[in-house]
């Protein structure tokens, strides 16, 4: 290995290592390649032994209300979509914070009339002011990117949580292969993805749906 290469390294080595105390856990395969997860629902990154980006998940849970197949995909269907903005959340996001400061002024005149027995008739005025002041401080967060190359890795429901949940993917392959295909004017097949439930339907329920995880056979994407 070539000495800069080696400074490198070792300089990425100690930056995570540092990080991963605060942010999340890192993990150092065989092959120098390196897996980092930021934070507890943030996204795991996949860094290759040179310290380039080779690929990033992102797994987000849904609960499920109704334990059928439609309330399952749809629950699986909110989880996809909140993982991708997980994704886009962790490359830039814009947060702000208002105030505002309302004050209203209210001038009430009031005039009551008293008349007793006779001729005497007893006037009453009562001039009423009512100032109210409130001060309102909104944050707010927004996300929003473009991403490119995104597959579905996993799909899951969890019986006993009564949760589903999805994890995504990005690598630097997908993100070639949709460059790619963009540029075409007819697209090709791409590599099949095959899913295998583990689990099946209960025969004695038929309405209720089981645990089960679907999960692509695709290893090197």
């Amino acid at each position: 290995m070539k000495p800069g290469r080696m400074i490198f390294s070792t300089l990425f080595l100690l930056i995570f290592f540092t990080a991963s105390s605060h942010a999340g856990d890192v993990g150092i395969a065989s092959d120098g390649s390196m897996t980092w997860k930021a934070g507890i629902d943030g996204v795991e990154i996949e860094w290759n032994a040179d310290g380039s980006v080779k690929r990033l998940y992102s797994r987000y849970s849904h609960p499920v209300e109704f334990a059928d197949r439609r309330g399952i995909m749809t629950a699986q269907t909110i989880a996809e979509e909140k993982a991708k903005g997980a994704i886009v959340r962790f490359m830039n996001q814009s947060v702000g914070s208002n105030r505002i400061v309302t004050e209203v002024e209210n001038d009430i005149n009031k005039a009551t009339q008293e008349r007793q027995s006779g001729a005497n008739a007893t006037v009453r005025k009562m001039d009423e002011r009512t100032l109210i002041s409130n001060l309102t401080e909104v944050t707010t967060s927004f996300a929003a990117g473009k991403l490119s190359g995104v597959i579905i890795l996993e799909r899951g429901y969890e019986e006993k949580m009564q949760e589903a949940w999805v994890v995504v993917g990005i690598s630097q392959k997908t993100i070639n292969s949709a460059r790619s295909v963009s540029q075409m004017t007819s697209g090709g097949a791409s590599a099949p993805q095959v899913d295998q439930p583990s689990a099946k339907r209960s025969e004695n329920d038929p309405g209720h749906q089981g645990s089960e995880i679907r999960r692509t056979n695709q290893k090197d994407w």
